[in-house]
């Protein structure tokens, strides 16, 4: 039945298609031209080196970081008894509602009033404790579904044979986890790669933020090619480490074939404490923000006179052009997920692996590239909505990919191949069986792009039809890169907040189902009669 699955032409090159379209970066990079010697010669300059060291660093410790807090916290609401659960999983993903660049400057704003003289939170340890709470919500949402799905029968086996409570989560929870890890690492690591706002606001001078100064700064925009093009280096690099952690999943231990919800470990009179801990997490990375928005809401100052009116005229313009990106990237990435999850192949993996790669470019290039490319092929459509949504879509596409592609491999083929022994065509089989089931990772996804493209700052500001604001241009105005006051932006993060509250307690609301209804004590090891003997 395996030729009924067979990925239709139109799916294939309309996949390929979007493939290229994620590249567009790239192609403008080769076209406008780049330099190797260029590159070459920049690291005759020792800040060089240590703009690409601090960037590799603090990539691989905010990954790492994030692993913990992501891991750590699924396990505890999943997989123990922690009291207010459900709450806690809302709390614990509320931190993708801030941006990041708008929770450093909250941060290094609260810092100065408490402490002005510590470079604390410029250091590279600062730097990296502030950028993994906005970031581990991506690790920490995969998990959830992940350790809630594991098939308990192996966890079963091995304590009956004697091993520890560690042995087991080392040995059998967390290799089963492995895909969802690497899922949400990769994420991370290309947010962090391509990171500008947050870098600048904590002092931190990377790639990303070198070739924005290059640019900006000095004009020098081969310079800025050249780097960029270290820089998808690097993505690559995160795409092959991401691809051997995730291994390959085993279908007999996750995913919907879990048959019965594994057991829970009870905290006994350590849950009030682990509760206080877990909570602190959140706290810590959404507080600043919150008391620096209050601060600044209560603070009299003469940049309050910007008015509210102006402050909802931006978030009309945020939330319009998140729609639109949520809804085309969906649309745009569904034949990319169908291909690689219905008929997975080279040609698909280097497909999805393509609108991987255009997620690790600075924003600030993408939109060189839709500037040089719209300039010369439609005129008429620089500075329009369709070039800043076009934008969006290519950053933000994986997300769209990644998710569309859980749902649909939930969705079994066997479901599909039994609809096609019923003569059922390829068209309603799609609309009948695989889509209504693949929905919810359909909507996460495109709640995902959403959301994102709401905190997009670089590409918006460069590619923003004239004499227009979103929330995130119109809070960066009020700082011109300078984290001095948040009293003038704090009207702008208020509403960026409430605003991206929404799609994340959405998000959540799937995921709450994941969570065990009651706590189950694990089954106690039984005594082997080697044992007994």
């Amino acid at each position: 039945m395996q030729h009924a699955l067979r990925a239709h032409p139109v799916v294939t090159i309309v996949s390929m298609a979007v493939g290229l379209f994620s590249l567009l970066p790239f192609l403008y990079l080769f076209i406008a031209g780049f330099s190797v010697r260029r590159v070459h010669a920049l690291f005759a300059f020792p800040a060089t080196l240590a703009e690409l060291t601090r960037t590799v660093g603090l990539t691989a410790a905010i990954s790492v970081c994030t692993v913990l807090l992501g891991v750590g916290a699924a396990l505890l609401v999943v997989r123990s008894d922690l009291p207010f659960r459900r709450v806690l999983t809302v709390l614990f993903a509320l931190p993708l509602a801030v941006p990041g660049f708008v929770s450093a400057y909250a941060v290094y704003s609260a810092g100065l009033l408490v402490a002005p003289r510590s470079d604390l939170l410029t250091s590279f340890g600062g730097a990296t404790i502030v950028i993994s709470l906005t970031l581990y919500p991506y690790v920490f949402l995969a998990c959830v579904v992940g350790a809630r799905t594991i098939d308990p029968a192996q966890e079963e086996v091995a304590r009956s044979l004697g091993a520890r409570p560690a042995a087991v989560l080392w040995r059998i929870v967390l290799p089963r986890l492995r895909p969802a890890i690497a899922g949400g690492v990769l994420i991370v690591a290309l947010h962090v790669l391509s990171e500008y706002g947050a870098m600048v606001q904590l002092k931190q001078r990377t790639l990303t933020t070198e070739i924005m100064s290059q640019m900006l700064d000095y004009g020098d925009y081969e310079t800025a090619r050249s780097l960029s093009m270290l820089l998808a280096l690097l993505a690559l690099v995160a795409l092959v480490a991401g691809r051997g952690v995730s291994g390959r999943a085993s279908e007999a231990s996750i995913g919907a074939q879990a048959t019965r919800p594994p057991g829970t470990v009870r905290l006994r009179g350590a849950r009030l404490p682990v509760a206080a801990v877990a909570l602190a997490v959140p706290v810590a990375a959404v507080g600043p923000t919150v008391f620096m928005t209050v601060h600044g809401l209560t603070t009299p100052h003469r940049a309050t006179a910007l008015g509210w009116q102006q402050v909802a005229v931006a978030g009309a313009n945020t939330i319009g052009y998140a729609v639109a990106a949520g809804l085309l990237a969906s649309l745009v990435g569904f034949p990319v997920s169908w291909w690689i999850s219905r008929r997975p192949s080279t040609a698909a993996t280097m497909t999805e692996r393509s609108v991987w790669l255009a997620h690790a470019i600075p924003a600030a290039i993408l939109a060189l590239a839709l500037v040089f490319l719209a300039t010369r092929l439609a005129p008429g459509l620089y500075k329009t909505p369709a070039v800043l949504i076009a934008g969006y879509v290519i950053l933000f596409l994986p997300l769209a990919v990644a998710n569309q592609r859980v749902g649909l491999e939930s969705a079994f083929v066997r479901y599909d191949e039994a609809a096609a022994a019923l003569g059922s065509p390829a068209w309603r089989r799609l609309g009948r069986v695989s889509l209504p089931l693949a929905l919810p990772g359909v909507a996460t996804g495109a709640l995902l792009v959403g959301l994102d493209a709401s905190k997009e700052l670089t590409t918006t500001l460069m590619l923003l039809p004239f004499n227009t604001q979103t929330l995130a241009t119109g809070l960066w105005g009020t700082t011109n890169g300078q984290s001095l006051d948040f009293t003038a932006a704090a009207p702008y993060a208020l509403v960026l907040i409430a605003l991206g509250s929404i799609p994340v307690y959405l998000i959540t609301r799937r995921t709450l189902r994941y969570l065990p209804a009651t706590s189950v004590r694990p089954r106690q090891p039984a005594k082997s009669t080697a044992a007994a003997g």
